[in-house]
C-alpha cells in the first residue's frame, strides 16, 4: 500500500496579487495560524521568553476543537495497554499508519492527559474521584476520557484559553485570516505571513510558524466543520512549497443529525452513544449491522458509513436511527448532555425516540506533511492538528485520536522550537513593503479580472455539490474525472483573476483544496480505509 503525494503546485504562487501592505510586525518569534486545541496547546509549551502572535480565522468558538465531543483516546486504566491501542489504530488505519508516529502518540498519551488534570481541565470523574473512561468505535478497550460528559472539547479548549490569556508572552488576533507564507528567497526558509483583518493587509515578520487550522469539511454539502473549513492552512503551504499527502483519505462520520433547518455545520452524534450500547437501526427497526463487521455498531467509521448508504440505497430514506433504548433517561441525560439537550430542542424523546441520522464529512487524514515533531520540509515551517499528515491515522482515523494527536504533536512542535539555538532565531529577512509587493507581483501572471459576490456563491455552491456528489464517501472512477475536470476549469478562471480580500481568498483556497482531494483521489489506485472506488479495477 502507498500513500499519494500531491504533485508540485502549477497555479499562482500567492492568493493576493497586487496588495498593499499597510504595516509590518517584526515582534514576534512564532506566529500559530489556528487557536484550536492544537494551536493554543503549542503556544503553553513555547518558552515563554518567546513572543507569540495566535491567528484565528473567526472568535474563540469557530474551530472544530471548540465542538469535539467524544473525548480523548489514551491509556488510562490498568486493563488497557499501549500495545492494544497501538493494534487499534493501526487496524482503523488499514495499514497506511506510520507505525513509528502510532507509537508517538500512544506512548505520549497518558502524560498530555495528567498535564491537563494538572491544568484543571474538568474531566469527568465517578463517586470515587477516579477518570470515568468511555468506549467508541474500533476501540477494544475503554479508554476515552471526557469532560461534560459530551462537551470535552468546549471544556478544554475554554480551560486553555483561560491559562493562555494570562501569559505575557502570548497575544491574539481574532477574525484575523491567514493568506501566505513568505520564505526568504536566499534559502528557502520561512521569514514571515501575509494576514488580513478586513480592513488591513499586513505581515508579521518570524522564523516559525505552525500551522494547525483544521480541516476540510466545508468543500463538502455535508459536514460536521464549521464555517470556513476550506483547507487555508494545507493550501498556503502547498504554495510555498510544502509536501503534500493523502488529500484523498477523507473521513464521514456515520452518524449526524437530520438538520431540522439550514445549517453551515451538522451537528455530531457522538460515537459514544454507541460506545454505551447504542444501536443503528434501519427505518424496519433491523439491526442492520450485525453480520456486517464484527465490531458491529461499533466498527471503524468507514465500514459503518458505507453501510448506512447502503441501507439508504436499498429503502430511498434519507436518514436511519441511532437507538439508544438501552439507557435511561437520567444516564443518557447525564453522560450526553449536548446531544440530549439537543434532542430536546426538535422533540426528540430520547431514549424511548429513536435519532434520525446519516453520515457527514467530518475529519481529514491527510494534509502538510510532518516528522514526528511537527516539521515539514521547509525550514521554520510546522504543522499539527488535523492540518498535518503526520502518518497516525493511515487511511481512517480512529475515534477520538484526534485531540490526542493536537496535544502530542502541538507539544512536540513546541518544543523542536525551544531547541533551535540563538543562531537559528537570529538573522531574519528584513521584509519590506517594497519588496514584498516585488515578490507577489513577479510570482502572480493575471488577466485582472475580478469575482463579484455571484459568482463567489455560485463557485462555492458548485464545488460543494461537486464533491459531494462524486467524491465523497463511495466513488467512482467516471464521476471523479468529471469532478476534477468541472474543478479545473473553476481553478483555471480564478486563478487569472484579480484576488484582494477574504471572500475570493477563501473561495480560491476551497477550489485549491478540492482539486488536490480529487487529483489524490484518482491517484490512489487501492481501496483503502475511507478511500472506496466502487468500481475500482473494472
Amino acid at each position: 500500500m502507498r500513500k499519494t503525494t500531491v504533485k508540485e503546485n502549477e497555479n499562482r504562487r500567492y492568493i493576493f496579487n497586487d496588495i498593499k501592505i499597510d504595516y509590518i510586525n517584526d515582534e514576534f518569534d512564532v506566529v500559530i495560524i489556528g487557536c484550536g486545541i492544537a494551536g493554543i496547546y503549542s503556544a503553553l509549551h513555547i518558552d515563554p521568553s518567546k513572543k507569540i502572535a495566535m491567528i484565528n480565522k473567526g472568535e474563540i468558538k469557530s474551530g472544530s476543537s471548540y465542538y469535539a465531543q467524544g473525548g480523548i483516546a489514551a491509556v488510562m486504566s490498568k486493563s488497557d495497554s499501549y500495545n492494544l491501542h497501538i493494534e487499534d489504530t493501526l487496524n482503523a488505519g488499514a495499514g497506511l499508519c506510520d507505525i513509528e508516529a502510532v507509537k508517538v502518540l500512544v506512548n505520549e498519551g497518558p502524560e498530555n492527559i495528567r498535564e491537563l488534570i494538572n491544568l484543571n481541565v474538568p474531566f469527568d470523574v465517578n463517586s470515587e474521584g477516579e477518570l470515568e473512561i468511555g468506549k467508541e468505535g474500533g476501540h477494544r478497550e475503554r479508554r476515552i476520557v471526557h469532560c461534560g460528559g459530551d462537551a470535552t472539547g468546549k471544556e478544554t479548549t475554554k480551560q486553555l484559553y483561560h491559562i493562555a490569556f494570562e501569559k505575557e508572552n502570548i497575544k491574539f488576533f481574532f477574525n484575523t485570516s491567514f493568506t501566505d507564507i513568505i520564505l526568504n528567497e536566499a534559502n528557502n526558509e520561512v521569514a514571515g505571513v501575509i494576514l488580513q483583518d478586513g480592513k488591513n493587509t499586513f505581515v508579521f515578520e518570524t522564523k516559525n510558524v505552525i500551522l494547525a487550522t483544521g480541516g476540510i469539511g466545508q468543500i463538502y454539502n455535508y459536514t460536521t466543520n464549521p464555517k470556513g473549513a476550506v483547507g487555508d492552512g494545507i493550501s498556503a503551504a502547498y504554495r510555498a512549497g510544502a509536501v503534500i499527502e493523502s488529500m484523498e483519505m477523507v473521513q464521514f462520520h456515520p452518524t449526524t443529525m437530520i438538520p431540522h433547518y439550514e445549517t453551515d455545520r451538522l451537528f455530531l452524534i457522538s460515537e459514544a452513544v454507541r460506545g454505551e450500547g447504542g444501536i443503528l437501526r434501519n427505518r424496519m427497526g433491523e439491526a442492520f449491522m450485525q453480520g456486517v463487521h464484527p465490531m458491529a455498531d461499533l466498527a471503524p467509521r468507514d465500514i459503518v458509513t458505507r453501510a448506512i448508504y447502503k441501507e439508504l440505497l436499498k429503502s430511498g430514506d434519507t436518514y436511519v436511527f441511532i437507538d439508544a433504548g438501552c439507557m435511561t433517561k437520567e444516564f443518557f441525560a447525564e453522560r450526553f448532555p449536548t446531544i440530549y439537550n439537543e434532542c430536546v430542542k426538535f422533540n426528540i424523546n430520547v431514549p424511548e425516540d429513536f435519532i434520525p441520522v446519516r453520515p457527514a464529512q467530518h475529519y481529514h487524514m491527510g494534509g502538510i506533511k510532518t516528522d514526528l515533531n511537527g516539521r515539514t520540509n521547509i525550514k521554520g515551517l510546522y504543522a499539527c492538528g488535523e492540518t498535518a499528515s503526520t502518518g497516525i491515522h493511515g487511511a481512517n482515523r480512529l475515534a477520538s485520536n484526534s485531540m490526542l494527536e493536537c496535544l502530542v504533536f502541538g507539544k512536540r512542535c513546541a518544543l523542536d522550537i525551544n531547541s533551535q539555538s540563538e543562531s537559528d532565531q537570529q538573522n531574519k529577512d528584513n521584509l519590506s513593503a517594497d519588496k514584498i509587493n516585488k515578490i507577489v507581483t513577479s510570482c502572480n501572471k493575471l488577466d485582472g479580472n475580478k469575482l463579484d459576490v455571484h459568482q463567489i456563491k455560485g463557485f462555492s455552491v458548485e464545488i460543494k455539490n461537486i464533491m459531494s456528489i462524486y467524491v465523497g464517501a463511495i466513488r467512482k472512477v467516471d464521476g471523479m474525472l468529471f469532478a476534477l475536470e468541472r474543478i479545473d476549469r473553476i481553478m483555471s478562471y480564478i486563478d487569472k483573476t484579480d484576488i484582494d480580500n477574504f471572500e475570493e481568498a477563501e473561495l480560491y483556497n476551497m477550489v485549491q483544496t478540492a482539486k488536490m482531494v480529487t487529483e489524490s483521489a484518482l491517484d490512489q489506485k487501492e481501496n483503502i480505509g475511507a478511500h472506496y472506488v466502487e468500481d475500482a479495477g473494472e
